[in-house]
């Protein structure tokens, strides 16, 4: 099995559904750098509310610690949280209800997703440069700092260790397919 398998796999049963949340107005507007910081603030709070579901489903699933991950390191409701509070909006947030994990490997599926969805954040960061006058309110599209190719890097060896296993590949590819479904409900009611 090549060593990416797992991952390669995850993508192309996520990429299509991941190709349409490019198109969502607010992440354009977010990725080109036109968007209002008030418009801003209403993402985060639609982003937190969605990371509060995900983090709440991983906390009440089969470990990941068999597989170098703890999940609490990966958490980025305290990133959302403190980038409200330095933009002045109360860090309030209806929170998204996501089907609960039947297995580490669909939790890994359901982790794929939000730690995947880190790797553009530096360049959206930057995009910001036009909207906010100075860093602040800019640490969940920062993600991990100086750790983040490490974190990154960890991600991947565990992806692709519990693909590996015998089963666990189907279960994997059924969390990010339902986490990623469940992002793009979350946000086609509400556009931001």
């Amino acid at each position: 099995m090549p060593m990416d398998a797992a991952r390669i796999a995850l993508r192309q049963a996520t990429g299509a559904v991941h190709e349409r949340l490019h198109r969502v107005p607010v992440f354009a507007r977010l990725a080109s750098g036109r968007i209002a910081q008030g418009e801003y603030v209403l993402l985060l709070r639609r982003l937190l509310g969605f990371h509060l579901g995900v983090e709440a489903v991983l906390r009440a699933a089969p470990s990941l610690a068999p597989y170098g991950i703890a999940v609490e390191e990966r958490r980025r409701s305290p990133l959302l949280m403190a980038d409200l509070v330095a933009l002045g909006a109360p860090p309030l947030a209806a929170v998204a209800a996501l089907p609960p994990a039947e297995s580490a490997a669909w939790a890994m599926g359901c982790l794929y997703v939000t730690e995947g969805s880190t790797l553009g954040g530096q360049q959206l960061a930057r995009a910001l440069d036009a909207v906010l006058p100075d860093e602040a309110g800019r640490s969940f599209l920062r993600g991990y700092g100086a750790r983040h190719g490490a974190m990154w890097r960890e991600c991947c060896v565990a992806i692709e260790a519990c693909g590996a296993e015998a089963g666990r590949l189907a279960a994997m590819i059924d969390g990010a397919e339902a986490t990623f479904g469940r992002f793009e409900t979350w946000f086609a009611p509400h556009p931001a």
